[in-house]
């Protein structure tokens, strides 16, 4: 019995946010990855795709070092995508940096950050633009924008909820199962 709580349980967490993650950052095949600088300035970046290659996923990745004790500090990254002019995707993207005295968890500051999927109607050239906006408090080092062709969609909302509700049976199952 406590072998398929057990089941339940990683099946949950692969079903559920390990396929987002999955889906949303590391799924597809690289196309580009271009460096980045964390300025005010607009950085414009242009990938050719044809029709096939899609769904697009756009990736900024950045490594923030050690977390730090004090105020949260950001960096704030407003991302467009579009195609023939056409605007596709805006998001604004945010690297985020807190600690408190109390807080003893190891560091979680993601280092990944995704628009998500972008569907093609048609090939041709995407003009990505990345703007650094807002205070800057918090300094991103060795900032790449990757681009991925043939990223998969993100799971369906059904099976989000399905895999969490997997994930607490099991978990209450094998707290009670312990009595």
């Amino acid at each position: 019995m406590k072998t398929g709580l057990w089941l339940l349980l990683v099946a949950g967490v692969v079903a559920g946010p390990g396929w987002y993650i999955y889906a949303r950052f590391f799924s597809g095949q690289l196309l580009a990855s271009h460096p980045l600088q964390q300025s005010a300035a607009v950085q414009s970046i242009t990938q050719t795709v044809s029709l096939d290659q899609g769904p697009i996923g756009i990736v900024l990745k950045g490594n923030i070092g050690g977390r730090r004790f004090g105020p949260e500090n950001r960096a704030d990254f407003a991302i467009e995508v579009r195609q023939n002019g056409q605007l596709l995707s805006k998001e604004v993207l945010v690297f985020v940096d807190a600690k408190t005295a109390s807080d003893t968890a190891p560091d979680r500051t993601p280092n990944r950050l995704g628009l998500a999927p972008i569907t093609l109607t048609r090939g041709g050239t995407l003009e990505i633009s990345v703007t650094a906006t807002g205070e800057q408090s918090l300094p991103v080092h060795e900032l790449m924008l990757d681009i991925r062709g043939g990223v998969r969609p993100s799971p369906m909302h059904w099976l989000l909820a399905g895999a969490l509700l997997a994930v607490g049976a099991a978990i209450m199952l094998i707290l009670g199962s312990r009595r």
